[in-house]
């Protein structure tokens, strides 16, 4: 081999591997512009300054349009997309619609070493939140799933005419999922909302806004509108035999467990990776607040947390509980998504105070419950124990059946001569009635765990059958802070009595995550847990439930538990 044909071999296996590690891009610009319309629909404008290093082909960007509201699949319609150039022609696009987001991929000329511009523009129907006293767009306007930094981000929001802007309520959030970091400035003119970020944001950050109105200014679909968007999205079931039949078929495939029934056997420790809330869940498919109430003991039980049974009130005693944070938890790899939205919910965003009374998040906050449900189901999701969110998949197809039972009646209670004309037959009502009630019927049944979430549901219910009747020969071989330690999976498996009742008679010390005034015994020790788990499952309780009052701060709402990432809009995107 000649000394050009070696240099030439050397280059190739020396300097490409070299050119293909240079190949990335950042965003220099993220500008947004949403315009609540009358009819509730926003017309959203997105102009994006890619800075591309190597060479590039396009750029790509995810628009979600599903998300869980309060346990339900609430869908945005997303349509009328276009894609320009920073000339304001139009590019070669692909859009794709599938799963929970709509996928766009632009081609960009000159993609390479050169900083572009590409502007996205869309309708979306949908995207509002309506409550009791207010209106509001709770808006992720960047989303935080870009892996590449953002140099500056800014949304404006223009209002409809009819807004006062002396009622209207702004807030916003910076950093990364579930923060709420407020750095941004604020600029206001007549019906226009200016926000931009005050520091570039990172990897995975973004900007989130939250902008309320009174009622009355918007109009949002009627209820024959969404009933024309569900029938367009799902299609008619058919009479209740058909009907049952499919349920049926539905049911074997997606709805049956891989495992089926079988035989448990006893498991002496929890399976692997899986907390408390999460082992609850899994068992029966729902979260119940004791699932919550196991989340904060787990997270004492681990060190993050401290439980005070404390005495309040002057005149009148009254039992509550102090619960004190002891280690910062933002960005702890070893706390859960839906553990962030627990610490979120007792202790604000990002640790705004170190210390809360029990009483106090039952008086204060009126949406605790539901943000750290939906996100124990999302995780339970993400970690493959569930091919869906049961809570979604139950309300999915109760809907249907809901649907199926209420319109027949509806219709027969204003009367074959106003509204039927003698066109529908009686007994096609009543055959859609029953086909409701069949659908009804299976959806307690719906939800579907994978073959991991159904091995992780026989390991769990073996531990609990362990936890219940646990030998005491095997209990004098174990360490005894286990007490402690499993305590946690009890109570979300609802045997927590039982399990401190087995080690009576046992030299077991006060755990160092709670506290209490009363001498530490076993039956001391049950009674205060149960009182606690008691007052902690009513707090929550009524937090799920709502007040049913008009304020501002109702479930679901950005000015009560908001956070970067929260709201609809979202998602992210790359280069190719």
């Amino acid at each position: 081999m000649g000394p050009l044909a070696l240099l030439a071999f050397l280059s190739f296996f020396l300097l490409a591997p070299a050119g293909a590690e240079t190949r990335s891009y950042s965003i220099e610009a993220f500008k947004v512009s949403i315009q609540v319309n009358p009819d509730s629909s926003l017309l959203v404008q997105e102009t994006i300054a890619f800075a591309f290093r190597g060479s590039h082909q396009g750029i790509s960007r995810a628009i979600p349009i599903r998300y869980d509201r309060q346990g339900f699949d609430s869908d945005l319609r997303v349509d009328r997309i276009h894609v320009l150039d920073d000339g304001g022609k139009p590019l070669k696009t692909q859009i794709s619609y599938g799963g929970r987001s709509v996928k766009i991929k632009a081609w960009v000329p000159g993609a390479r070493d050169a900083t572009r511009s590409v502007t996205i523009l869309y309708r979306v129907r949908g995207g509002l939140l309506a409550f009791d006293a207010h209106d509001e767009l709770y808006w992720n306007v960047t989303g935080t799933e870009w892996a590449a930094p953002i140099r500056e981000a800014e949304a404006v929001v223009g209002l409809p005419q009819t807004v006062p802007m002396g009622s209207v309520r702004v807030t916003a959030f910076t950093g990364p999922f579930g923060a709420a970091a407020r750095d941004y400035t604020l600029d206001q003119a007549e019906r226009v909302l200016l926000f931009r970020t005050k520091r570039p944001l990172g990897i995975r950050e973004g900007l989130t806004v939250v902008v309320g109105w009174p009622k009355g200014h918007v109009r949002f679909p009627s209820p024959a509108e969404r009933l024309g968007w569900l029938l367009l999205d799902e299609p008619w079931l058919g009479l209740p035999l058909l009907v049952f039949a499919g349920c049926f078929v539905a049911w074997r495939r997606l709805g049956r467990d891989p495992l089926g029934a079988r035989s448990v056997k006893p498991e002496y420790e929890p399976p692997a990776g899986l907390r408390p809330g999460e082992a609850g869940t899994i068992v029966d498919e729902i979260v119940h607040p004791r699932d919550v109430v196991a989340t904060v003991v787990d997270l004492a039980v681990r060190g993050h947390v401290h439980i005070k049974q404390v005495t309040t009130g002057a005149l009148f005693k009254e039992t509550d509980y102090l619960f004190t944070l002891t280690k910062p938890w933002l960005g702890d790899p070893h706390i859960a998504d839906f553990e962030v939205i627990v610490l979120a919910q007792v202790f604000g965003h990002g640790g705004v105070t170190d210390h809360r009374l029990l009483s106090e998040i039952r008086r204060d906050s009126q949406a605790i419950f539901p943000p750290i449900r939906d996100q124990l189901y999302r995780d339970l999701v993400k970690q493959k124990y569930f091919l869906a969110s049961p809570q979604s998949v139950r309300r999915f197809w109760g809907a249907i059946g809901g649907v199926c039972v209420a319109a027949p009646v509806v219709l027969a209670l204003v009367g074959e001569e106003n509204l039927l004309a003698g066109y529908v037959s009686p007994l096609l009502l009543l055959a859609l009635v029953l086909s409701g009630l069949v659908v009804l019927a299976f959806a307690r049944v719906m939800p579907r765990k994978t073959f991991k979430g159904a091995r992780a549901r026989l390991q769990i219910l073996g531990f609990q059958e362990f936890l219940e009747r646990a030998e005491r020969d095997r209990l004098q071989r174990l360490p005894l802070e286990t007490l402690h330690k499993w305590l946690p999976y009890a109570i979300a498996l609802g045997v927590e009595e039982a399990w401190i009742s087995n080690f009576e008679g046992f030299a077991v010390a006060a755990p160092a995550w709670y506290g209490s005034d009363a001498p530490f015994t076993m039956s001391s020790y049950a009674r205060s847990i149960r009182h606690f788990g008691r007052d902690a499952h009513q707090a929550w309780l009524t937090s799920a439930r709502g007040s049913g009052g008009s304020s501002w701060s109702g479930g679901g709402s950005g000015f009560s538990g908001g956070f970067s990432g929260g709201g609809r809009g979202g998602g992210g995107g790359g280069t190719f």
